[in-house]
């Protein structure tokens, strides 16, 4: 599938809009640690649509979205390597997601709101998500990745255009 940069950066998607899926395939510039995240944050988002149990499928939904998150840091950090998103003790994902890139922070807010959700989930509290909620976090968690899949490309675009 071939990309068409329009110039646009970060998420065009808020949660809760609807959009349509896209296969999604990092482009050869892309950082190779930023590609390989988006890689595994498929896999699980993957998973969990085969997952029985909502608590499990909000789960493996949740740890996609973290690796989509590890994916927008590490190509913001090759796009601005002097700037270090990392400060010593902030390893929150979300927050770091959100310095790599103001255009993420609503997804981060979107699932730093979810952390509670997900601690009670691996805790083993059985209510902690019904079959309705764990549907619309992981419909979520797919426009969130697409929109992954949107920056990295935009990344790639901006390499080619720079060695021309």
């Amino acid at each position: 599938m071939s990309t068409i940069d329009f110039g646009i950066r970060g998420p065009r998607h808020v949660p809760g809009e609807s959009s349509r899926g896209a296969a999604r395939c990092a482009g050869h510039s892309t950082s190779a640690r930023a590609a390989t995240l988006l890689r595994k944050a498929d896999a699980l988002l993957s998973a969990a649509a085969g997952a029985d149990a909502p608590p499990e499928r909000f789960r493996l939904a949740y740890l996609a979205a973290l690796r989509g998150a590890g994916a927008v840091v590490a190509a913001a950090e090759l796009r601005a390597p002097a700037r270090p998103l990392r400060r010593p003790g902030t390893r929150n994902a979300w927050v770091l997601m959100a310095r790599a890139d103001e255009s993420f922070a609503v997804w981060a807010d979107y699932f730093a709101d979810r952390s509670a959700t997900r601690t009670a989930v691996e805790a083993g509290v059985a209510r902690a998500v019904d079959a309705d909620g764990a549907g619309e976090f992981y419909d979520e968690v797919g426009r969130f990745l697409h929109d992954v899949e949107d920056y990295l490309a935009s990344e790639e675009g901006a390499e080619i255009a720079s060695t021309r």
